[in-house]
């Protein structure tokens, strides 16, 4: 594969996914050349975690939610309208 990963891409999205409410079929700005493959998580200690995956080649981790606590390998506030949704979608996550 071609690396870095630049450009637009979909996200496969969970349905109980809060992150990506209304925004699940739109496509994300990567830039990266480094990325992991799965998320193992100590069961007794998180919640598990909702896990959304992109595919580039082979599948790797694009967002982890956790309550308030969200990652993602790409850029929302590169990803126009969809970033920044998923944005607003996070800060409600803040409170409540």
């Amino acid at each position: 594969d071609v690396l870095p990963h630049m450009g637009w891409n979909t996200v496969d999205v969970p349905t109980e996914s809060r992150l990506f409410e209304g925004v699940s079929d739109e496509r994300f700005y990567f830039v990266h050349s480094f990325a992991a493959k799965s998320l193992v998580y100590p069961e007794s200690v998180l919640l598990p975690p909702v896990v959304s995956t992109c595919d580039y080649g082979s599948g790797f981790v694009a967002a982890v939610e956790n309550g308030p606590l969200c990652a993602t390998q790409f850029h929302p506030e590169k990803s126009g309208d969809a970033g920044l949704t998923l944005l607003r979608n996070w800060c409600r996550t803040l409170t409540g």
